[in-house]
């Protein structure tokens, strides 16, 4: 008789240990819920640090930088890339924010004399 209800036992506890581990799994894959598609980046606007004039400076970056020729072309994007990971990084910074307004308008400034009058755009190719 001790033997049958040992038998029956050991069945519920494995039984158990299954039931959990697939209840875990179940909950496991609920908690990753539906992810949404993310709006595509347009071109205009590839990072928001949240403060207006350093977005400027941004979107403007490669071109006014190209125009300039202030970086050799295959350095360019590297560059670009560098300065975008520093704004945001300190957009983030509470100590550092209150001051990045005024960077940003010193860098854009910069980069105006240094194309001395030239646009940032390059000329249009068509013809009217």
């Amino acid at each position: 008789m001790k033997e049958r209800n040992r038998v029956t036992s050991v069945r519920f506890i494995d039984i158990g240990v299954v039931t959990v581990a697939a209840f875990g799994l179940l909950i496991a894959g609920c908690t990753q819920g539906v992810r949404k598609p993310q709006p595509a980046v347009s071109a205009k606007k590839t990072a928001l640090t949240g403060i207006a004039t350093c977005d400027s400076y941004l979107d403007s970056y490669v071109a006014c930088h190209r125009a300039a020729g202030t970086y050799p072309e295959n350095t360019l994007q590297t560059h670009y890339q560098a300065m975008r990971d520093t704004l945001l990084q300190e957009a983030g910074d509470p100590g550092v924010r209150p001051y990045l307004a005024n960077r940003c308008l010193v860098l854009t400034q910069q980069l105006q004399a240094s194309l001395q009058g030239r646009a940032c755009t390059p000329p249009s190719t068509t013809s009217r």
